[in-house]
């Protein structure tokens, strides 16, 4: 047979899938048959080898079956039939993950990628993949069907060539022996075995790797004190509904949304009305804290600056020191994102190089704030438009978690002993990461958290007996100013519990709009149903002032415009 004629019967293999391709027998029995039958004719072992080497672009386990064949008929040697078969398995690959890193990048800026993968979604692969990335890297050699989408995604996401070879050349110095070898001992019988491990290869990954996540994760942590607390640690996360993801408790809440607003209402963006002073959409998301703060009574907020990304690193350090002495102010300070959400990006800089840090990697427009002692505070307050007073609908008392040390035991032991921050300990564990194996002097409380958000471990616990006639007139004469505010909550810094039921003293350090939770449901003693029922009446008191000011003539956000504002919100 010639080679023109082993050319055309290698083509139509190209068409085959990467898994599964020896179901189609009778191909690969001829293309197997032309292949030796060239080899026994050829004059050229540099020729044979190159062919071999060049054939696993096509299709590599069948290219080394084939090399394999002809080292048991001793027209080539299985150590020549392993090389050339590496040789060109370790090429493509390198090939594969270069037109991901030549062109795939360029391609997420035109149609159709574009349409599909963002440019945020491939930093999320990268991240992915400097984590985990090389290890599922080398599995993937040994999982056909899954070499081409791993070695492309690799290059997208430009993973450190460096290392990627060294892993391509492990994954090939043992996959292609035993593929090579298999089928010098055994013969064309090895084109069942492979089609049957490429079948099943795949749920038998995913059994290994159950597998070994239930000996590492739950069987072997049994072992060890530390090991049991970090599992009743996540047992709790799971059981607790209030270490539930936010997109989970919700639920429930975006059922109800979208029902009162598609049937109910027949307005899908009703709600949009409900804060007409938050623009563009009441403070459903992305709204800007500056932007709130202005309309408020200044003598009621923490002294702050608006600051802008675009400033230089020097600039970003000239405004904080001026802020900080045009209010004769001294660490710590508070620097966090004009938007944002469930205290994002919200960090208290106890010293200059804490805040250095943090402008170094600011890539937005950003707020400097004056650092407020005292208790922290949860105030939910709505209007009715056409009322001249409103309502307090929810108050939470903000606890940051401490724990006391014994003279003895580690930060991390600590942690891990108490009932309360063994909940959150994986997240305690990374925020503190420097401290942890710190002995605690016996007496001295360390604090975990910095920030009165659930979400970064502080306890919510219900303040409806701190509700007061004093505290309602102090919130109102807070947003008297604030013409088109109806709805939402305060997070207000007192000296006492008694300061606030007093409304003495009172600071604002922030004020979220339509999205904003009544977030005395997280107390512990709450269940998710009570959860569910008040998040239900919180979102019908807005649909109620939304409509009132729909009445007044005003008009809701265009549906349009509304998912467009949602999609760039989320990025």
């Amino acid at each position: 047979m010639t080679l023109r004629t082993l050319c055309i019967v290698a083509a139509l293999v190209m068409v085959l899938p990467d898994s599964g391709w020896c179901s189609s027998q009778g191909t690969v029995e001829s293309l197997l048959t032309a292949f030796e039958e060239y080899a026994a004719q050829s004059s050229s072992r540099f020729t044979l080898l190159l062919i071999i080497a060049a054939a696993t672009l096509i299709s590599e386990d069948l290219a080394c079956i084939a090399a394999g064949l002809l080292a048991a008929r001793s027209i080539i040697s299985p150590l020549e039939a392993i090389v050339a078969s590496g040789l060109g398995i370790y090429i493509g690959d390198i090939l594969l993950y270069l037109t991901g890193y030549l062109i795939g990048l360029k391609a997420l800026h035109h149609p159709p990628l574009k349409w599909f993968v963002s440019e945020h979604r491939v930093q999320q692969c990268r991240t992915l993949f400097q984590r985990r990335g090389l290890g599922l890297i080398f599995m993937s050699r040994f999982l056909p069907g899954t070499r081409t989408a791993t070695f492309l995604a690799a290059g997208l996401v430009r993973v450190d060539l460096v290392k990627l070879l060294v892993v391509f050349g492990l994954a090939v110095v043992i996959w292609t022996p035993i593929l090579v070898l298999s089928a010098v001992l055994i013969g064309r019988q090895v084109i069942t075995y492979i089609d049957i491990y490429s079948g099943w290869a795949l749920w038998v990954f995913f059994f290994l790797l159950a597998l070994i996540f239930t000996i590492t994760r739950l069987i072997v942590p049994l072992f060890t004190w530390r090991g049991r607390r970090l599992l009743l640690s996540r047992w709790r996360r799971f059981s607790n509904w209030e270490f539930w993801p936010f997109y989970v408790t919700n639920v429930v809440t975006f059922v109800y949304v979208l029902y009162t607003g598609l049937v109910k209402y027949r307005r899908a963006t009703l709600f949009t009305l409900t804060n007409p002073a938050i623009k563009p959409d009441s403070g459903f998301i992305g709204e800007r804290k500056s932007s709130i703060f202005k309309g408020l009574r200044q003598e009621y907020v923490g002294r702050w600056r608006l600051v802008g990304a675009a400033n230089t690193m020097q600039d970003r350090l000239d405004l904080l020191h001026s802020f900080m002495a045009d209010h004769s102010l001294d660490y710590p300070i508070v620097l966090k994102p004009d938007a944002g959400q469930r205290g994002q990006g919200v960090k208290i800089c106890p010293d200059h190089e804490t805040a250095r840090q943090w402008l170094e990697q600011a890539e937005r427009d950003y707020l400097i704030m004056e650092y407020l002692p005292g208790e922290e505070f949860g105030v939910f307050y709505y209007r009715l438009p056409d009322q001249p007073r409103g309502r307090i609908f929810s108050i939470n008392r903000k606890k940051l978690l401490d724990v006391v040390g014994d003279g003895k035991s580690t930060l991390e032991e600590l942690i891990l002993r108490d009932e309360r921050a063994v909940c959150m300990a994986p997240m305690f564990f990374e925020n503190l990461e420097a401290d942890l194996l710190d002995i605690i002097p016996e007496g001295e409380t360390r604090q975990l958290g910095q920030v009165g958000t659930h979400s970064r471990g502080s306890l919510f616990l219900d303040g409806a007996d701190l509700i007061s006639p004093e505290l309602l007139e102090r919130v109102e004469r807070i947003v008297e100013n604030y013409s088109g505010f109806y709805f939402g909550r305060f997070d207000l810094k007192a000296p006492s519990e008694e300061d606030l039921r007093e409304g003495k003293n009172l600071k604002v350090i922030e004020l979220n709009g339509l999205t904003s939770e009544a977030t005395h449901i997280y107390d512990p003693k709450n269940s998710i149903f009570y959860a569910w029922k008040t998040l239900i009446d919180q979102w019908s008191i807005a649909f109620d002032i939304a409509e009132a000011n729909l009445k007044k003539g005003l008009q809701p956000m265009p549906l349009a415009e509304f998912i467009s504002h949602w999609r760039r919100g989320g990025r």
